[in-house]
Protein backbone atom coordinates (compact mmCIF):
# COMPACT_ATOMS: atom_id res chain seq x y z
CA UNK A 1 0.00 0.00 0.00
CA UNK A 2 2.56 2.58 0.66
CA UNK A 3 4.04 2.02 -2.74
CA UNK A 4 0.58 3.00 -3.89
CA UNK A 5 0.41 5.65 -2.03
CA UNK A 6 3.99 7.48 -2.55
CA UNK A 7 3.26 6.21 -6.96
CA UNK A 8 -0.19 8.21 -6.40
CA UNK A 9 1.83 11.05 -4.52
CA UNK A 10 4.39 11.25 -7.67
CA UNK A 11 1.44 11.52 -10.26
CA UNK A 12 -0.06 14.73 -8.57
CA UNK A 13 -0.75 17.38 -11.54
CA UNK A 14 1.27 20.96 -10.77
CA UNK A 15 0.05 22.62 -13.26
CA UNK A 16 -3.27 23.08 -15.11
CA UNK A 17 -3.94 20.78 -17.96
CA UNK A 18 -3.10 22.81 -21.28
CA UNK A 19 -5.34 20.78 -23.84
CA UNK A 20 -8.61 22.47 -24.92
CA UNK A 21 -11.98 20.99 -24.81
CA UNK A 22 -13.17 18.37 -27.41
CA UNK A 23 -16.09 20.30 -29.65
CA UNK A 24 -19.47 18.65 -29.21
CA UNK A 25 -20.08 16.32 -32.00
CA UNK A 26 -22.84 17.27 -34.31
CA UNK A 27 -24.31 20.53 -34.93
CA UNK A 28 -23.29 23.39 -37.79
CA UNK A 29 -20.10 23.14 -39.47
CA UNK A 30 -18.16 25.92 -38.72
CA UNK A 31 -14.81 27.67 -40.06
CA UNK A 32 -13.35 27.88 -43.54
CA UNK A 33 -15.01 29.46 -46.27
CA UNK A 34 -14.67 33.04 -47.52
CA UNK A 35 -14.81 36.00 -45.35
CA UNK A 36 -18.65 37.13 -45.93
CA UNK A 37 -19.07 33.15 -46.10
CA UNK A 38 -20.50 33.10 -49.96
CA UNK A 39 -18.15 31.61 -52.63
CA UNK A 40 -20.10 32.36 -55.50
CA UNK A 41 -18.15 35.22 -56.76
CA UNK A 42 -14.52 33.66 -56.94
CA UNK A 43 -16.44 30.81 -59.08
CA UNK A 44 -15.83 31.30 -62.62
CA UNK A 45 -19.38 31.41 -64.33
CA UNK A 46 -18.61 28.05 -66.16
CA UNK A 47 -18.02 26.78 -62.32
CA UNK A 48 -21.31 28.03 -61.74
CA UNK A 49 -23.04 26.69 -64.40
CA UNK A 50 -21.81 23.23 -63.54
CA UNK A 51 -22.77 23.29 -59.94
CA UNK A 52 -26.43 24.16 -60.84
CA UNK A 53 -26.34 21.74 -63.51
CA UNK A 54 -25.91 18.76 -60.96
CA UNK A 55 -28.41 20.00 -58.70
CA UNK A 56 -30.80 20.45 -61.78
CA UNK A 57 -30.50 16.44 -62.03
CA UNK A 58 -32.74 16.23 -59.08
CA UNK A 59 -34.86 19.28 -58.99
CA UNK A 60 -38.29 19.02 -59.89
CA UNK A 61 -41.05 21.46 -60.11
CA UNK A 62 -44.90 20.78 -59.59
CA UNK A 63 -46.35 22.00 -63.29
CA UNK A 64 -49.76 21.74 -61.40
CA UNK A 65 -48.82 25.11 -59.20
CA UNK A 66 -50.33 28.50 -59.75
CA UNK A 67 -48.33 30.97 -60.94
CA UNK A 68 -45.32 28.51 -60.97
CA UNK A 69 -43.54 30.73 -63.39
CA UNK A 70 -43.57 33.72 -60.81
CA UNK A 71 -41.79 31.85 -57.98
CA UNK A 72 -38.61 32.09 -57.64
CA UNK A 73 -36.50 31.48 -54.33
CA UNK A 74 -32.78 31.96 -53.24
CA UNK A 75 -31.44 30.14 -51.08
CA UNK A 76 -27.83 29.51 -49.10
CA UNK A 77 -26.31 26.04 -48.89
CA UNK A 78 -23.51 24.81 -46.73
CA UNK A 79 -21.29 22.63 -47.66
CA UNK A 80 -19.02 20.27 -45.58
CA UNK A 81 -14.87 19.80 -46.33
CA UNK A 82 -15.78 17.24 -49.25
CA UNK A 83 -18.01 19.79 -50.86
CA UNK A 84 -21.14 17.88 -50.36
CA UNK A 85 -24.04 19.73 -49.62
CA UNK A 86 -25.32 19.03 -45.30
CA UNK A 87 -27.21 22.67 -45.02
CA UNK A 88 -30.10 24.18 -47.27
CA UNK A 89 -31.96 27.38 -45.53
CA UNK A 90 -34.17 30.20 -47.26
CA UNK A 91 -31.71 33.18 -48.13
CA UNK A 92 -32.20 35.95 -45.44
CA UNK A 93 -33.68 38.24 -48.05
CA UNK A 94 -36.57 35.53 -49.03
CA UNK A 95 -37.35 34.53 -45.61
CA UNK A 96 -40.27 36.54 -44.43
CA UNK A 97 -41.61 35.86 -48.28
CA UNK A 98 -40.88 32.37 -48.46
CA UNK A 99 -42.33 31.83 -45.36
CA UNK A 100 -45.10 34.04 -45.73
CA UNK A 101 -46.18 32.45 -48.63
CA UNK A 102 -47.43 28.07 -48.41
CA UNK A 103 -46.96 27.96 -52.19
CA UNK A 104 -43.46 29.36 -52.14
CA UNK A 105 -42.63 27.27 -49.07
CA UNK A 106 -43.22 24.27 -50.73
CA UNK A 107 -41.60 25.36 -53.67
CA UNK A 108 -38.64 26.13 -51.48
CA UNK A 109 -38.58 22.27 -50.03
CA UNK A 110 -38.50 21.17 -53.25
CA UNK A 111 -35.13 23.11 -53.98
CA UNK A 112 -34.27 21.73 -50.41
CA UNK A 113 -34.73 18.29 -51.42
CA UNK A 114 -32.87 18.65 -54.77
CA UNK A 115 -29.71 19.96 -53.21
CA UNK A 116 -30.05 17.29 -50.43
CA UNK A 117 -30.49 14.35 -52.54
CA UNK A 118 -27.90 11.59 -52.43
CA UNK A 119 -27.65 11.61 -56.21
CA UNK A 120 -26.77 15.87 -56.39
CA UNK A 121 -25.44 16.86 -52.90
CA UNK A 122 -21.93 16.45 -53.77
CA UNK A 123 -21.12 19.43 -55.71
CA UNK A 124 -18.28 19.84 -58.10
CA UNK A 125 -16.67 22.57 -56.35
CA UNK A 126 -13.18 23.52 -57.78
CA UNK A 127 -10.37 21.53 -55.93
CA UNK A 128 -9.21 24.74 -53.85
CA UNK A 129 -12.59 25.40 -52.41
CA UNK A 130 -12.25 21.69 -50.74
CA UNK A 131 -11.43 21.32 -47.64
CA UNK A 132 -12.88 23.57 -45.41
CA UNK A 133 -16.65 24.50 -45.04
CA UNK A 134 -18.24 26.69 -48.16
CA UNK A 135 -21.31 28.55 -48.52
CA UNK A 136 -23.18 28.84 -51.62
CA UNK A 137 -26.38 31.05 -52.79
CA UNK A 138 -28.78 29.37 -55.42
CA UNK A 139 -31.96 31.29 -57.48
CA UNK A 140 -34.48 28.58 -57.87
CA UNK A 141 -36.66 29.98 -60.64
CA UNK A 142 -38.58 27.63 -63.37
Amino acid sequence: MNSLEKLKALQKQLKPPTAKANPTAGGAPNGGGSPNGDINNSLSALQRGQIGDKVRECWTKDAGALDLEKMRVQVTVTTDATGTARIVQIADDDRSRVLGDPRLNAFFERAQRAILDPRCATLPLPADKLGSVQKLTFLFQP
